[in-house]
């Protein structure tokens, strides 16, 4: 009878949550988006992870990939080259396997615990793309798309302050 009751009751909560009117789930989702790239619309440090010996033979240099990214972030205005160390970065990873590929971008930022009081960097923001192709592909389908869509995000969240520094 319990267990009866109990399913009941998540069922009444499921129709319920369902139910949220589209004012508060857009409220709710604003507020996850501002945690994870609300920055005042101020420049971000850019890391890129070291490339191995297979990336390098394709050509897919570090200097390459951070040219890329470097140069859609500074024509976004959010990378001015002056970094500080506590500034949020945009981190850049990627693995091939022969022709396979992985990418991975991640938004870090200094966050507080305040359980264990501790401050540390935490991804607060991750996309990824994967597939085949050699370096030429990897950069215009994976790597500028993957910064276009990181470029459109920060500053769709950050749209009010962006406004305000110009």
């Amino acid at each position: 009878m319990r267990s009866f009751i109990f399913v009941g009751a998540l069922l009444v909560w499921c129709a319920v949550a369902g139910a949220m009117p589209k004012g508060v789930e857009d409220e709710n989702s604003a507020r996850i988006d501002r945690f994870k790239l609300w920055n005042e619309c101020a420049p971000i440090r850019l890391v890129v992870e070291g490339v191995d010996r297979n990336e390098i033979a394709m050509g897919l240099t570090e200097e390459v990939i951070i040219t890329t990214v470097r140069s859609r972030l500074r024509a976004a205005r959010l990378y001015t080259g002056e970094e500080q160390v506590s500034e949020p970065y945009l981190y850049v990873n990627i693995n091939t396997v022969k022709s396979a590929f992985s990418i991975s971008f991640s938004f870090e930022k200094v966050l507080f615990d305040p359980i264990s009081r501790q401050t540390n960097y935490a991804t607060t923001w991750r996309e990824g793309a994967d597939g085949r192709g050699d370096a030429g592909y990897i950069l215009s389908a994976g790597v500028s798309r993957l910064t276009d869509t990181f470029i459109d995000e920060y500053l769709r969240v950050n749209e009010e302050a962006c406004q305000r520094r110009k």
